[in-house]
């Protein structure tokens, strides 16, 4: 049988900026089965543009996780930092993000181009430093149990 690996795609995002300062940011993230989205409220301080995005994917990501998963394993993701490095040539958001496996502890970094803004990149590094992550952990419990369809 063959092994379907199993990859979180940004499906929407939208950004509503506050008249009184601040954003509401509302994630949808999917794979081939579920669609499953969060929204948060932010300040709108040049950190909350970085670690709110990041933050609220990586809470999607961990519930497609505790959905995907029934042999009790715990997996556990933590926000850990975001970073904009400023470099004329290159525009980016760094994320740091830490996985807790059976008490081990396992970072992970992503990074994306902010061109198309910082939120939109803070999501997708989030999404590059967990997806080979996730869809291993899916992929073995789909392979465990009856194959995705």
């Amino acid at each position: 049988s063959e092994v379907e690996f199993r990859r979180l795609e940004l499906q929407d995002l939208q950004l509503e900026k506050r008249p009184q300062g601040g954003f509401g940011i509302s994630v949808r993230l999917a794979d081939n089965d579920r669609s499953i989205g969060a929204q948060r409220e932010a300040s709108g301080t040049e950190e909350d543009a970085l670690e709110v995005p990041a933050s609220a994917a990586l809470d999607v990501i961990q519930e497609f996780l505790r959905a995907g998963r029934d042999d009790g394993l715990s997996v556990v993701l933590r926000f850990m930092a975001a970073r904009r490095p400023r470099n004329p040539q290159h525009d980016v958001v760094v994320v740091l993000v830490e996985a807790i496996v059976r008490g081990r502890r396992i970072p992970l970094t992503g990074a994306a181009s902010a061109n198309d803004g910082v939120e939109r990149a803070s999501i997708l590094a989030t999404l590059q430093a967990t997806n080979a992550f996730v869809a291993g952990t899916l992929t073995a419990n789909s392979a465990n149990g009856s194959p995705a369809q």
